[in-house]
């Protein structure tokens, strides 16, 4: 029972059992009318005081609240109304109560009026003037059908039914205008279920006001349950919308545009028109017929311009998307689940130099690098496979030419999107940029004169090696004088033929850098054996003479070497450094 409301679960139950009593003629006429008369009234009061409590939801939007205060006043107006009848009833033995009194004839046409003129100026959200035309032609429609329905049912039963025919058709066109409100323009003051409801409770109360007239008094308990049945369908309105408003517009928010079955509501009325002409054969429904065409043929009139009007705003559209895509730096594409392009922008042929039609039915795995389809497969697979899935990822994707670039591609799927299904990316070249970073990264990192790492690049490749590390620190003996005696080019070549040295001695894995000034280092990956071995290997290689402006110059170095903990680079360095300047020391005596 959770979730559900007791009050209209007793309401209902209370219903059901009174339609019971009633579809089984328990009790006599008497007491059948006293117990539908009393009961009006406390449904007219439930109305009123359910609809007040609506209207003074905080937050409700203003045509909302005057709406709900319009029911409200209803209410209290078909109070006033029943309560006479009932007294009127209880004063008259002899009333069958089938006999409407003038007061309650006339409560209950103020009321719908009321309830009437509320929903038509119950503003939809936007509206313009060509939807006021289109709203105003589609309620004629109906109304006509309902007028001419209503003249049938007046003219073949008799002068005496006229009043309460003339009652049954401000319900009657109430219900309509309800209906169109609700249905053709997708907008409503209530929840859905509310204001099914209350349509249902007016057509009951179209159908009491004229049959009851109609039938006399063959099935009295029949009637009494046409005219109580409205009351308790119009109490439940107000309380169906407190209880589940929010979540009855939702659900009817969410409902896909194909579905909405009811813009057709208005074209019915057509066919109401010629079954009433049919089956009675008199002027009325014939002037009714002729009324209710020439609204369709106005209401076709302003729809052929309207979809002319959409139609070139559509061409426009097309036209503006279509340049848009032309000119645009970036590739948009669709692919299907399986990954093959059904539509790929004319920035394809920019930027890597294929045709669209080459591509259309292609996969873009197919031009996208082996290293790359490799790192992004799973991401990939995943994005294909999962609705609404989105991925940001960069790649080198294959030129006509056979060069590579890279792009930034986002990518989502919106394969359960109707008019879409497929994977939607944006792709955008992002190979200057990355270029350009990749140069900065390096610049970063490395020495501008000999290419080798930097200190700063230097310490970090130490400190990210496991365990323990061989460190080799370079000093070259009598750089000074090179540099006092040639000058600074010389001296930055004699910087530029000891870096080729350090990479030519070093194995792949070690990492040779320039620390600054003469003073070079290189982290040697194979442990202390493979740094001594490094360090004799320089020393043989940096005593060989090297040709500077045409003259031979010998450059000397003292190395120190250092092994410990890798994750402390300043301590290995200054370990190397002291043990450097000892071999400095011994050089120099």
């Amino acid at each position: 029972m959770r979730g559900r409301d007791p009050v209209l679960l007793l309401l209902l139950l209370g219903g059901t059992l009174l339609t019971g009593a009633y579809a089984l003629d328990l009790g006599g006429h008497r007491a059948q009318a006293l117990v539908a008369w009393l009961v009006l009234p406390v449904m007219d009061l439930l109305l009123f005081l359910w609809s007040r409590t609506v209207a003074r939801t905080p937050g409700l939007p203003r045509p909302a609240r005057h709406f709900w205060w319009a029911l409200a006043a209803a209410g209290l107006v078909f109070l006033c109304g029943d309560t006479v009848q009932c007294l009127v009833l209880i004063a008259a033995p002899q009333s069958d109560g089938l006999t409407f009194h003038p007061v309650q004839s006339a409560a209950a046409l103020i009321g719908m009026l009321l309830v009437c003129v509320a929903a038509l100026r119950y503003p939809a959200a936007s509206w313009t003037s060509s939807a006021s035309i289109r709203f105003a032609l589609d309620a004629g429609i109906v109304a006509t059908a309902a007028a001419t329905v209503t003249w049938c049912l007046a003219t073949g039963g008799g002068r005496d039914l006229y009043l309460p025919v003339a009652l049954g058709s401000g319900l009657l066109f109430c219900a309509v205008f309800l209906v169109v409100r609700m249905g053709v323009s997708g907008h409503s003051p209530m929840s859905t279920p509310a204001a099914v409801l209350l349509v249902a409770s007016v057509l009951v109360q179209v159908m009491a006001t004229a049959l009851v007239s109609a039938t006399g008094a063959g099935h009295p308990h029949l009637q009494y349950v046409l005219i109580f049945a409205p009351s308790l369908l119009s109490a439940a309105v107000a309380r169906v919308h407190l209880r589940g408003g929010e979540r009855a517009d939702r659900a009817r928010d969410d409902v896909p545009p194909g579905r909405r079955w009811h813009l057709l509501l208005p074209y019915l009325g057509t066919v109401v028109c010629v079954v009433a002409l049919v089956l009675t054969g008199t002027t009325g429904a014939l002037i009714g017929l002729v009324l209710n065409v020439a609204l369709v043929v106005a209401r076709q009139i302003v729809s052929l311009g309207e979809n002319n009007r959409l139609v070139d705003e559509i061409r426009r559209r097309e036209k503006l998307l279509e340049s848009m895509l032309r000119h645009s730096s970036e590739i948009i594409s669709i692919a299907g689940e399986d990954g093959t392009f059904r539509y790929v922008s004319p920035a394809v042929e920019r930027l890597l130099g294929l045709p669209v039609g080459s591509v259309l039915g292609r996969s873009s795995r197919e031009i996208l690098h082996a290293e790359d389809e490799q790192r992004l497969g799973a991401g990939l697979d995943h994005l294909y496979r999962t609705p609404g899935a989105e991925m940001t990822y960069q790649g080198r994707y294959r030129r006509s030419d056979g060069t590579w670039r890279w792009l930034e591609v986002h990518a989502v799927n919106l394969s359960h999107q109707p008019g879409i299904g497929g994977v939607i990316c944006n792709a955008r070249d992002i190979t200057e940029s990355r270029e350009l970073h990749e140069r900065l990264r390096f610049q970063a990192g490395h020495d501008e004169l000999t290419g080798l790492a930097n200190r700063r690049e230097f310490t970090a490749a130490t400190a990210g090696v496991p365990g323990d590390a061989a460190v080799l620190l370079i000093d070259l003996n009598g750089f000074k004088q090179i540099n006092d005696g040639y000058g600074h080019a010389a001296g930055d070549a004699v910087l530029r033929h000891v870096a080729a040295v350090l990479i030519e001695c070093a194995d792949p894995d070690d990492v040779p850098a320039r620390l600054g000034g003469d003073e070079f280092a290189v982290l040697v990956r194979g442990g202390g054996p493979a740094a001594d071995l490094l360090a004799a290997r320089l020393r043989t290689a940096l005593t060989r003479p090297v040709t500077i402006d045409g003259k031979p110059v010998t450059v000397g170095a003292s190395i120190g070497v250092a092994c410990g903990p890798a994750c402390d680079p300043d301590h290995l360095l200054n370990t190397a450094d002291l043990r450097m300047y000892e071999e400095k020391r011994a050089y120099a005596s």
